[in-house]
């Protein structure tokens, strides 16, 4: 890691070994270490991307806020310097659903009471917006930056001619939305449960108020690249939600890009 890390975080790591970590896309670099018995996350994000949802002092204050409100992990400590942002946090017990689907176990259910748990939490006085305003702007932003996903795929949606024609049909049908609290990333990697079926989350950088449809969309797409249409269809009956395919076509446009 090319990073000089804060004195603070520095001293908490010590000797430990880091380990990195290969899950996710984002481009924050992520290790684990063991203190004892405990085990530990280190995430960087670089200085360019702390007006964005990639910030880790952003996802810091996110979890921060969450606790006693839904199971994240604790953050250690936050620090920034010149390089970039700077977060370690303590692991969430549990595997996470994606290694329930690699072992062909059940996560329907799981998904569903994820949703239900995420979307009970009181926005009224949440200081995070992920509303599509704010998201699109932040897009922006990563586009004037070269900072978009590098392996995104238009050619779903024929008739785009590059990422900025997409941003604009984006800007131009915005949907009416129905704002509760939204993970952000919501997907099998983000979701971990234990034995007693006790759910945690994590990377909850994209966290606040955004539109219901922002986390429905991307668990659908999981279950159906992952399990399968019927798998999507359950979820759906599940949470009592008929389809709305241009709110999700719409979702699973923004997130192209990220």
């Amino acid at each position: 890691m090319s990073f000089d890390l804060p004195k603070a975080v520095a001293q908490f790591i010590g000797d430990a070994a880091l380990i990195a970590d290969e899950i996710g896309e984002s481009p924050s670099h992520v290790h684990h270490f063991t203190r004892g018995n405990d085990r530990f996350f280190l995430k960087v994000s670089a200085a360019i991307y702390a007006p964005t949802t990639y910030s880790v002092r952003r996802e810091a204050r996110v979890l921060d806020w969450l606790s006693g409100r839904l199971a994240v992990p604790e953050v250690v400590l936050a620090a920034s310097n010149g390089d970039g942002e700077f977060m370690i946090t303590r692991a969430v017990p549990g595997e996470s659903l994606a290694a329930r689907i690699s072992a062909g176990r059940p996560v329907v259910e799981l998904f569903r009471d994820a949703l239900h748990r995420l979307q009970a939490v009181q926005v009224d006085d949440c200081p995070f917006d992920s509303r599509v305003e704010v998201r699109l702007r932040e897009l922006a932003y990563l586009l004037d930056h070269g900072l978009t996903a590098d392996d995104c795929d238009l050619d779903q949606w024929p008739g785009f001619a590059g990422p900025r024609d997409l941003l604009a049909h984006l800007e131009a049908s915005r949907p009416r939305e129905d704002v509760v609290f939204s993970h952000g990333d919501l997907c099998d990697n983000n979701v971990f449960v234990d034995d007693r079926d006790n759910l945690y989350f994590i990377d909850l950088g994209r966290g606040g108020r955004a539109d219901r449809w922002a986390d429905i969309t991307l668990v659908l797409r999981n279950l159906r690249d992952d399990i399968s249409d019927d798998a999507a269809g359950e979820f759906l009956a599940a949470i009592g939600q008929a389809d709305d395919g241009a709110r999700r076509t719409f979702f699973e446009q923004l997130d192209e890009l990220f």
